[in-house]
């Protein structure tokens, strides 16, 4: 090893030891091995002397100026998060960093003042919390909020050690959410900037490809859809949706292939500039400028001519951090990006040369320099992961195998994606976006679909406990290391290969084939075949053919019903509780060149129904809007019907009983609200908004299908009076609860396929055992979007009818494993302060609170039987 590998060394032994034995004692024992190495040199004037002081003698070095750093420093370290304040209240701060939605609510890092915080001379102090806030209105880093609730102290065990290790002192969950400023610095200027670019990735591309998109290509880590992020972590993929060296290195790649002409240290110079933009351009948080530290080491040493002296960089990189921060030593982050650059260093060349020679040669050089690079890095990495994770992704390496090709040219898509975006969203027309993300939708589709996939194979990923985590993660290490002994000893005696290096270290022509010429049809040609075939798949698959679709779309705890005509007319009933899940679940079913809605019904103005319609108004084009005319007490009906009103948005009309609606052949009547039963304002939080309902009553083909909203018991018998019809299809009201569905409208109803829109472990118990006992007594097939998924009814033009079910979704459950994982891949995962068990292993608060806020702005009437 080189002098500073070995000064990396003595850093990193330093910095292990530095907290436990002290800064003096620290100096006094490197001191103590310097000398010792000089006196075995002076004592032995031959070559093990002189490798002992070239060793030691660095080592020593890098141990005594951590230990330097850690007395000015001081021995208490990082100074302790402040303390929460006791009781609940109004607070304001900072938003520091925002991570993925969770459940139509955002979640976000904050900077509040206490004005009251115990400071010195009263004065205000600081806390930094994770919270869990409404969706609406959105917040960026940078805004200044307000919000209120109980400041609750950071969680136990890991999680809880992971906040306090990056300063944040407690958790909040707050009912209110009001932005009251914003900075206006550069670094905000920035933020907007990155922003701006995310939403012309949106423009152009479906979700959440358009979100995956925005994580690798910009560092947009909160737009990556939560599940899809968790599907990744569970296959040993999550360096692809994380700005890592990885990228870096792609990007790099890229900007010194553009400036191959220049001159070998001017092209270094473009190199390192190109990395400094992207960097800042990615958000510049910590972890991705260690990243950059470590891969623009060794790229600017291969474009310098010096790839031998990459090792040493490394090792000047790795000491020159510990000596910012020594306590980086304990940051899972800093050792995986580490050990991935040794790694790479150490093998990706070899391993590149031997997946080369696979098929005769015929493998692409940049395919297997992208493989080997790949998995050179998580070879590397696998001890750390095992001892502090314990997950072992058992199928990652042929995972890695399938995606790995397809990062390069999906960032260089996903560029090509963001130009188009920012054209159309500037008024150019919006097929320019369309038809520039189409192939970046095509890469970012197949990597989603073989993660999907992978993740939900058996055995996909193995989670160890103590003390086997450590023991994998030494046995893993041995086996590393003693990997290159073994392959050098089977390599000895072999022939070379036709594509070894001979002792020159050149490697011989391969001889000219023999034979008849053969054609070659131009590689152009191929590609431009191949996406004909690609975009001729696509519109045949979303043709209209005549069939009428009804889909129940499992949004969670909410309602969101999508009805397509058989000619190509869209209607969406209700928009769920989480506008990134409705996207989602349409961007999945609608075609990306046709992002249109012709009528948007709002059956009652609940957060659980409306939440998810202000993206639509960004995203699709809306024919027209009907609602009830009752103002919705929650922030996303207030952001809906701001958005409506701020803009030359669609018309909007007010539904009651009597009115007629047709989409295509679909032929829809309004059963109720009656005219006049209807105030602007909500009477109450629950059964009043319940009550004034839009109930629609569909028909095509000789087919009858009833929406039923949330009407209730005192609702339903009084239209099972009017005279209803028997129906075929049934959306159950008010997701299966028990104050619904009564016998006498059920009597009335008879429906042969009854579907209920409930999220999976819901705090209201929704659906009723007592309910789904007599929708299964009138004979009819009961199915559960929280148990089988997005629910589609087909109806043919002759009349005949087909259900299909999309399976239940995995939902992203925050377990220490997954966090730890997340937090790796460079997010900032600020869990509620309480969680529902369909999406937390952990409650972190108070659960009370958190069913009071629900009820106060969703349905919330638990389910009584």
């Amino acid at each position: 090893m080189t002098s500073s590998v070995w000064l990396a060394v003595g850093a990193v032994a330093a910095s292990l030891l530095g907290r436990g034995v002290g800064p003096a004692t620290l100096i006094l024992l490197a001191t103590a091995v310097g000398v010792a190495a000089a006196g075995l040199r002076l004592s032995r004037r031959d070559r093990t002397g002189r490798r002992w002081l070239a060793a030691f003698g660095p080592g020593a070095i890098g141990a005594i100026a951590i230990a330097l750093r850690l007395a000015a420093a001081g021995d208490a370290g990082s100074p302790p998060a402040a303390s929460p304040p006791a009781g609940s209240g109004q607070w304001t701060g900072d938003v520091v960093s925002v991570s993925s939605p969770r459940d139509g609510q955002q979640v976000a890092t904050i900077r509040l003042t206490i004005e009251d915080g115990g400071g010195a001379a009263g004065t205000p102090t600081e806390i930094e919390v994770a919270a869990t806030l409404p969706r609406f209105p959105a917040v960026e880093p940078g805004d200044a909020v307000r919000v209120n609730g109980q400041i609750q102290a950071v969680p136990d065990g890991p999680y809880g050690d992971y906040l306090a290790r990056i300063g944040v002192g407690g958790t909040i969950y707050s009912r209110t959410l009001e932005v009251i400023g914003r900075r206006d610095d550069p670094a905000t200027s920035l933020e907007r900037l990155r922003r701006a670019a995310g939403a012309a990735l949106a423009a152009a591309i479906p979700e959440p490809e358009a979100g995956l998109a925005a994580g690798i290509v910009i560092g947009l880590r909160e737009r990556v859809d939560r599940d899809l992020a968790a599907d990744f972590t569970t296959v040993g993929a999550s360096h692809v949706v994380a700005i890592s060296g990885w990228n870096i290195a792609i990007v790099a790649a890229t900007v010194a292939s553009l400036a191959g002409r220049l001159a070998r240290r001017r092209r270094a110079i473009v190199l390192v500039a190109a990395i400094v933009a992207y960097v800042l351009f990615a958000g510049a948080s910590p972890s991705v400028v260690r990243a950059a530290v470590m891969a623009g080491v060794v790229l600017v040493a291969r474009e310098t001519g010096r790839a031998g002296r990459a090792s040493a960089a490394l090792g000047w990189a790795a000491a020159v951090l510990l000596l910012v921060d020594p306590d980086l030593i304990s940051d899972p982050g800093f050792q995986l990006s580490t050990l991935a650059t040794g790694g790479i260093l150490a093998w990706a060349n070899p391993w590149t040369e031997r997946l080369g020679r696979l098929g005769g040669g015929r493998v692409p050089g940049w395919l297997a320099e992208s493989i080997g690079v790949s998995l050179a890095a998580q070879a590397a990495t696998i001890p750390i992961v095992l001892a502090t994770f314990g997950r072992l992704a058992l199928v990652s390496p042929v995972v890695n195998l399938a995606i790995v090709p397809l990062v390069a040219p999906a960032m260089a898509a996903s560029l090509v994606a963001l130009v188009g975006g920012g054209l159309a969203l500037a008024g150019g027309p919006a097929v320019v976006a369309t038809l520039a993300g189409l192939p970046a939708w095509g890469f970012l589709t197949t990597m989603c679909t073989v993660i999907r996939a992978a993740a939900g194979l058996p055995f996909a990923n193995v989670t160890l406990g103590p003390p086997w985590t450590l023991v994998a993660g030494a046995a893993s290490g041995l086996a590393i290391l003693g990997l290159p002994v073994v392959l050098r000893r089977g390599r000895r005696g072999r022939s070379r290969g036709p594509l070894e290096r001979d002792a020159a270290g050149a490697i011989p022509p391969v001889a000219p084939r023999t034979g008849a010429p053969t054609a070659r049809v131009p590689r152009t040609a191929i590609l431009a075949l191949v996406a004909a075939t690609a975009m001729v798949g696509l519109a045949f698959a979303h043709r209209a053919d005549g069939t009428t679709r009804i889909t129940v779309i499992d949004v969670g705890q909410g309602d969101a019903i999508l009805v397509e005509g058989g000619h190509g007319g869209r209607m969406l009933v209700d928009g769920g509780p989480d506008p990134d899940r409705l996207l989602i679940e349409l961007d999945r079913r609608l075609p990306p060149w046709d992002r249109r809605l012709d009528i948007l019904v709002l059956t009652h103005p609940h957060e659980d129904h409306v939440a998810g319609m202000p993206a639509l108004l960004e995203r699709y084009r809306i024919g027209r809007v009907y609602e009830t005319g009752m103002r919705g007490p929650g922030p996303g009906y207030a952001a809906f019907a701001r958005d409506l009103a701020g803009r030359a948005g669609p018309p909007r009309s007010i539904l009651s009983t009597g009115a007629r609606i047709r989409v295509d052949d679909i032929r829809l009547q309004v059963l109720w609200p009656d005219p006049g039963r209807v105030s602007p304002e909500p009477p109450d939080a629950g059964r009043g908004i319940n009550d004034v309902s839009v109930v629609l009553l569909g028909e095509v083909g000789g087919r009858r299908f009833l929406l039923t909203g949330d009407v209730e018991d005192d609702v339903d018998p009084l239209l099972a009076s009017r005279g209803l019809p028997p129906v075929d299809i049934l959306k159950v009201a008010h997701h299966g609860s028990a104050t619904a569905s009564t016998p006498a409208f059920l009597d009335r109803v008879r429906p042969k396929v009854a579907i209920v829109s409930a999220g999976a472990g819901n705090p209201y118990g929704h659906p009723a055992r007592s309910t789904i006992d007599r929708l299964a007594g009138t004979g009819a097939r009961v199915l559960r979007t929280d148990t089988d998924g997005s629910v589609a009814v087909t109806i043919a033009a002759t009349g005949e009818i087909g259900v299909a079910t999309g399976g239940a979704r995995r939902v992203a459950a925050l377990t220490e494993p997954v966090l730890a994982d997340l937090t790796l891949a460079r997010a900032t995962i600020a869990p509620p302060a309480s969680a529902t068990a369909a999406t937390s292993t952990r409650s972190v608060g108070p659960a009370p609170t958190f069913l009071g806020s629900r009820v106060a702005f969703a349905c919330g009437i638990p389910s009584s039987g």
